[in-house]
């Protein structure tokens, strides 16, 4: 292997030039805050003896221990190595290091390796999410028959009932299969809707088998070894090798038109000369402009095909057999309820009375060229024809914006998805691997206070939940110790719904996969202040980079003459952080704000309110700046050029190993820009929320943040809420 052309620490570099609301009492008593990161005693370092089976409490009040925090460590470290070693394993997918040595500067080198490697783990991460189909559907158990929409509408059935868990013993699939299932379970409404629909509740009982994953990962190098027994029941029951990598060099694929079986490229991965769009041109399963004729009926097989077929085979499945669509499952608070109104079940109805059009629409024997756009005009013509309102509702009417909403949540199960899943799953792993490389940075699966700094962020967490239950008309965002945190508590579903349906008085917190960034900065900047007034001074984010900061600095302000109680405590506590020997300025060393799920809408108006949000932060932190300055007693002209008083700057990304100059503004918050768009089949980090842009699927629903895969809270949607 090639040795980098550049080193892989975090480069620090020179910065560039360029009123608080009403302070609320207290809600939390001082006894039920955590203590600070800093006050933690050490202890002997690994990782202590665990206790799985020990019972945690009611599930309505009790969240999650340190042991599972920490096995949920040892997982993500397995997974940080499995992306590192495919990523930089040369020639895999034939995609070779040496399509970088073209460029002729140094800085394209880099760039482009960080391309290449990006696009291993993308194909790779295609095959993963391949093979967890085929273990949902044969190694999976089933619980009973497939839900009717009969069965849904009546209120004497319980949709989530099942008495069943599955076993793991000898049991347990590959960890490229385990990574695809740990990223469904980390989109709560999206996982729970899935196995409903396709009667797979013994697996949202059971959720991550966490006595067998800490067994079956090693402690000192976390290599993930379950055994023979595992190897051989995955293997006769899927028809698959264990390994990703001897699996098939095609994707097996049923032509939609013809269903005769097709032998798929996974990816034909050259590398152009345009390093902004290198692989864009690439036509495999797994890439961006996939593209493959059959030369059986010659149907031209495109992504936009696969989801018009995906869209017919759900609606004949309603039609023919009664089932629900995807997306009707629960109401706006994500409640799976029996008997629930028409206006969830809307889409059922509307799609019952158009079947006939929907279906000749859709029969790709007659027409090869449908596309989801087209699919979009056809609902939203319907919706507006005064006969088809007729039918649906025995009475013309407008559309209600419960019907917008549940039409929305339907049409958003296809753009950009062509899986049979409730989301695009490579997404979402992709999305998750920049929380698994941060949690990788912060290494705290090495730490000697790793008990304790456990048992800290799960206190931490409890807040922030009460955070987001009490104010559910506002967006809160996790920083990283509490993100660990909040991802644990999902991955065992069941409890995850009872705390949170007992904590919100009947709503199912979803966890919201994508959020615009400057969005999640700005929601960062109020939990941030929520933070410190319902722990009375506490700081939230306890780190030094710049963007910390300069979002702290806003939090710090009064509103008055004189600061509230909570505001004196935080400032004392945020300059106490620069006498912190544990506390760093690099924004890859402290649990700051986890912005995994940032995306970047498409829309015009995004580059101007990044430039705002950009000159906002900018201008707050040279607040700061000179704030701490003047309490170290220096003035401007004792601190050398570039220079703070922490050595305190703006970081360039790492990405993929090498550090990107040619971004010139890098925040914490931002979309990852390791993840390229022309990598993938599906964009993991863009959403539109431009009337009429595609995944705006009709004209007069609900907001835009739904149809990328947002919660559809009725309190929080309304224009991309």
């Amino acid at each position: 292997m090639k040795e980098d052309p550049t080193p892989k620490d975090t480069i620090p570099v020179k910065r560039q030039e360029k009123g608080e609301p009403t302070e609320e009492p207290a809600m939390t008593d001082k006894a039920d805050l955590p203590p600070s990161y800093e006050q933690v005693e050490d202890s002997p370092s690994g990782i202590p003896p665990l206790d799985l089976k020990k019972y945690l409490g009611s599930s309505r009040t009790t969240t999650v221990s340190v042991d599972h925090c920490i096995v949920h460590l040892k997982f993500l470290a397995a997974i940080a190595d499995l992306r590192d070693t495919v990523a930089n394993t040369d020639t895999l997918f034939e995609i070779n290091d040496s399509q970088a040595e073209v460029f002729k500067t140094q800085e394209d080198q880099c760039r482009a390796l960080a391309r290449i490697k990006e696009k291993r783990w993308a194909v790779y991460v295609a095959r993963a999410v391949d093979r967890y189909i085929t273990w949902w559907n044969h190694c999976v158990e089933t619980d009973g028959h497939l839900p009717t929409f009969t069965e849904l509408r009546d209120p004497q059935k319980n949709s989530m009932k099942c008495d069943s868990k599955m076993g793991f013993q000898n049991a347990m699939p590959p960890l490229d299969v385990m990574m695809v299932w740990h990223a469904h379970m980390l989109n709560p409404r999206a996982f729970l809707e899935d196995c409903i629909r396709s009667a797979k509740l013994p697996l949202y009982k059971t959720g991550f088998p966490w006595e067998a994953i800490n067994s079956c990962i090693d402690n000192k190098n976390f290599d993930y070894l379950p055994g023979d027994a595992s190897r051989e029941f995955f293997e006769r029951r899927t028809g698959q090798p264990w390994d990703n990598l001897d699996d098939s060099m095609t994707k097996s694929l049923h032509c939609p038109r013809c269903q005769k079986m097709l032998p798929v490229p996974w990816t034909s991965g050259s590398m152009s000369l345009k390093l902004d769009t290198a692989f864009e041109s690439c036509s495999g399963y797994s890439d961006n402009n996939f593209s493959f004729n059959c030369p059986h009926c010659g149907l031209c097989i495109k992504y936009d095909i696969l989801k018009v077929a995906k869209f017919r085979k759900d609606a004949e499945e309603l039609i023919h057999n009664d089932r629900p669509m995807p997306g009707t499952i629960y109401n706006p608070q994500g409640i799976p309820t029996p008997g629930a109104s028409r206006e969830q079940f809307f889409p059922n109805y509307l799609i019952l009375a158009v079947s006939q059009e929907l279906l000749r629409y859709t029969d790709l024997r007659l027409n090869g060229k449908v596309t989801m756009m087209g699919l979009r005009d056809l609902i939203e013509s319907k919706i507006r024809d005064k006969d088809v309102k007729q039918l649906v509702h025995q009475k013309p009417r407008r559309l209600l914006r419960g019907e917008g909403i549940a039409v929305r949540q339907m049409m958003s199960r296809y753009w950009d998805n062509s899986s049979p899943f409730a989301l695009d799953l490579v997404g979402a792993v992709i999305r998750q691997g920049t929380f698994v490389q941060k949690m990788d940075n912060l290494d705290w699966i090495h730490s000697p206070a790793l008990v304790a700094t456990m048992d800290r962020l799960i206190q931490k967490y409890r807040i922030f939940f009460d955070i987001m239950a009490t104010n559910p008309r506002r967006m809160a965002i996790p920083t990283l110790d509490v993100d660990l945190a909040w991802h644990t508590h999902q991955l065992s579903p069941q409890r995850y719904f009872d705390f949170s349906y007992a904590r919100t008085s009947g709503t199912f917190i979803d966890h919201d996969d994508k959020v615009e960034e400057n969005v999640l900065s700005e929601a960062f900047e109020w939990t941030s202040l929520k933070y410190k007034k319902v722990t009375n001074g506490q700081i939230y984010s306890e780190c030094t980079c710049w963007y910390c900061e300069a979002t702290r600095e806003r939090t710090l302000r009064g509103t008055g003459i004189f600061p509230s109680s909570s505001t004196s405590r935080a400032r004392t506590a945020a300059a106490n952080l620069h006498s912190d020997p544990t506390i760093s300025p690099d924004p890859n060393k402290n649990p700051h704000i986890s912005a995994h799920n940032a995306i970047r809408p498409t829309d015009g108006g995004v580059t101007y309110r990044a430039r705002l949000l950009e000159s906002q932060l900018k201008a707050n932190y040279d607040k700061a700046l000179r704030r701490a300055n003047k309490r170290a007693g220096r003035t401007t002209k004792d601190i050398p050029s570039g220079k703070s008083f922490d050595n305190n700057a703006y970081y360039y990304p790492m990405v993929w190993g090498y550090p990107f100059f040619f971004i010139p503004f890098y925040a914490p918050y931002m979309c990852d820009p390791g993840i390229c768009m022309d990598s993938y089949a599906c964009n993991p980090s863009c959403m539109n929320t431009a009337n009429g842009a595609f995944g705006n699927c009709v004209g007069g629903t609900c907001g835009a943040a739904v149809a990328a895969g947002s919660c559809a809270d009725a309190k929080n949607c309304g224009g991309g809420g």
